[in-house]
């Protein structure tokens, strides 16, 4: 029997797109991708990183899709993305599929296209990275959401949290555990393994060409700078090293944003010239950048509900050292031997951190992680569920 899945989501992610061409595969599913709007796709600047880019790893590619607007990601919100929901129920609607898997709750576009469907009687499934971890809020703020989302979320038939703050997110929002199925939140591990195999080997000659000492420890920040990413910590941790250890510190800098100028600036009070600041870099220009480094740190202090960044420094054999509010931390910060996590308002904590890193041995550095592949194990739990 064949089943007919329609997904709907705001625009082309690169972690996605694996997950939907292994669906695309399936010989019982036919699939149909529905973005809100193409940014990504198209030369644009994203709001963030605060450049003009697109990806490169053809998120669009080897599978059904439609594109419902070429506004911007911005568009999407208020009664622009309830003008666009109308377009997207129609178009789904037309479709006639048998389930809609839909990815997050937000922004307007998304929730309204979702009560639509729901009143037309579609079968409607959620996949949303929500938690209650990433965000703080007030005391009547969070009675509120709590309000609307024990309402929405009834409207699904079932969920798919990626992990245990997004587990028991759902519970305190009256979801029974019999309706969820964990489908964690990973990256294409294939594409980053040839990365790990082209540029691994590789490793020391890199760091000779950036005058990278053999005995040198290497921090890397990678990702947006602005202020929910909390980067500026770091050089606030850097400070109360001592000079010695200061000595066996260099700082890689991949990405770009708002606070790039002061976080750079920072930076190298501290280290001078062994802080190289690279802008930002697309998927296929990262393993270069993590085969040099040794340690991640991930220092968000609101809305990471996952931070893809340490999935892919772990299949690069670095340690990581994250904030508390990162949300992965539960599921891949799981022995020391991986690093550590810090409360994202403590540089001192990081600080100590940072200290223990430098003392860590060669042969710990480069201790693979292997992950399974996100794209086939995701396809295997949606699929279980939908056919």
């Amino acid at each position: 029997m064949l089943i007919k899945l329609a997904i709907l989501l705001t625009h082309p992610v690169q972690y996605f797109a694996p997950v939907f061409r292994e669906l695309a595969q399936q010989p019982n599913l036919q699939l149909k991708v529905f973005f809100g709007c193409n940014h990504g796709v198209i030369p644009r600047e994203d709001p963030n990183f605060g450049v003009v880019f697109q990806w490169d790893c053809q998120p669009t590619e080897g599978f059904e899709n439609e594109f419902l607007s070429d506004n911007y990601l911005e568009d999407l919100k208020g009664l622009t993305g309830i003008r666009l929901a109308a377009k997207a129920f129609t178009a789904i609607n037309r479709y006639q599929p048998d389930a809609v898997l839909i990815f997050a709750y937000s922004p307007t576009f998304i929730t309204a296209t979702t009560l639509l469907l729901c009143l037309a009687g579609h079968k409607l499934m959620l996949r949303a990275d929500t938690t209650d971890e990433a965000l703080s809020r007030s005391y009547i703020k969070d009675k509120i959401r709590q309000l609307f989302l024990s309402f929405y979320y009834r409207q699904f038939t079932h969920f798919f949290p990626i992990g245990t703050d997004s587990i028991n997110h759902y519970l305190r929002m009256g979801v029974d555990k019999s309706r969820m199925t964990l489908a964690h939140y990973a990256i294409d591990t294939e594409f980053f393994q040839k990365q790990v195999n082209f540029w691994l080997p590789q490793r020391e000659t890199l760091r000779a060409n950036a005058g990278i000492g053999e005995q040198d420890h290497v921090l890397i920040y990678c990702g947006k700078m602005f202020p929910p990413k909390n980067p500026l910590i770091i050089p606030d941790a850097l400070e109360n090293l001592s000079p010695v250890e200061k000595e066996k510190i260099w700082f890689l800098a991949v990405g770009d944003g708002e606070l790039r100028e002061e976080f750079e600036r920072r930076i190298k009070v501290q280290l001078g010239e062994k802080a190289i600041f690279v802008g930002f870099k697309n998927q296929s220009e990262l393993g270069q950048y993590y085969a040099m480094a040794d340690t991640l740190i991930l220092p968000s202090r609101s809305g990471e509900t996952w931070g893809l960044v340490v999935n892919e420094a772990l299949q690069f054999g670095l340690r990581v050292i994250v904030s508390n509010k990162v949300g992965c931390a539960k599921e891949l910060i799981t022995d020391i031997k991986h690093g550590g996590i810090f409360s994202c308002s403590n540089f001192l904590e990081l600080a100590k951190m940072i200290s223990c890193e430098i003392m860590q041995t060669k042969s710990k550095l480069r201790e693979l992680k292997s992950f399974t592949n996100s794209s086939k194990l995701a396809t295997n739990v949606y699929v279980q569920l939908i056919t």
